[in-house]
């Protein structure tokens, strides 16, 4: 019987081991989703005078989606793998820095950094598997103003070098995720200084309205301020996209309408 035990014993031993040789990575592609409460801001775009734009509560991914995410939805869909999405989902740069379907080539690329060059198409799929979408323009901005300064010089400050960010995204040496210091007042991070991020309507309808040239820029920042002015840059970038681009200098995150599953989920900085 004692023999028995310890054979048991020594069973489960093994099978711990094993497991935890496992669970970096189960852990590693868990990211945290952060509810973003509801409330309202005031857009770069156009609005009737006196209502900012109002916001319900949503949830969203606490950082980007990194290339280790995306590696694990093509092993589950891998109609989305570089050697089968049809061509109407992308052009032919979607993932092509990667060394294969299934290989990001991280002595390249680099651990834990954000995944780009994927299609808006492809970041819908992505999101749609893991139970949420893409934000909307509107939630990604809402969140993205967040921010406290504690004067306008600050603000100013911190603009004009987003605005200088903006002209020169270095994509082949792109930061891991959650390393840029900059989070807003719920705790998401990154939304400045690592990539530019798809949002669902990345085209607002005004687009149509507008050329894309600095005069534009101008006219949007209704707000008066540099950091509307960053904002500006930002709405305009976003209008020149087509759905099928696939670019270094832009990924994604999720949005979610209720709370996660995950016992990994982050609420105001508490997991449950």
């Amino acid at each position: 019987m004692m023999r028995s035990q310890t054979n048991i014993f020594i069973l489960a031993i093994i099978t711990m081991f094993v497991m935890m040789a496992f669970m970096p990575e189960i852990a590693f592609s868990q990211t945290a989703r952060v509810v973003v409460p509801a409330g309202s801001f005031h857009s770069v775009l156009p609005e009737v005078e006196g209502e900012p734009v109002a916001v319900d509560s949503f949830y969203m991914d606490e950082t980007a989606v990194t290339n280790e995410e995306y590696l694990e939805f093509l092993k589950d869909n891998p109609e989305w793998k570089r050697s089968k999405i049809p061509p109407v989902f992308t052009n032919n740069g979607y993932l092509r820095e990667w060394k294969s379907d299934l290989d990001p080539g991280y002595e390249n690329v680099g651990v834990n950094r954000p995944l780009t060059r994927v299609s808006w198409y492809a970041a819908n799929a992505y999101c749609a598997a893991q139970g949420g979408r893409l934000p909307t323009l509107n939630e990604w901005e809402y969140s993205a103003q967040l921010m406290e300064f504690d004067s306008d010089a600050e603000m100013n400050t911190f603009s004009s070098g987003l605005i200088n960010w903006y002209s020169g995204i270095d994509v082949k040496n792109l930061a891991e995720v959650g390393s840029t210091g900059i989070e807003n007042t719920e705790g998401i991070k990154d939304q400045f200084g690592l990539v530019m991020e798809w949002v669902e309507d990345f085209k607002p309808i005004i687009a149509d309205e507008l050329s894309l040239d600095c005069g534009t820029v101008g006219r949007m920042n209704t707000l008066g301020s540099v950091y509307s002015y960053a904002a500006s840059i930002r709405y305009i970038t976003r209008m020149s996209f087509n759905p099928k681009i696939t670019t270094g200098m832009v990924g994604f995150r999720c949005a979610y309408d209720v709370p996660a599953p995950s016992s990994q989920n982050n609420i105001n900085g508490e997991t449950l």
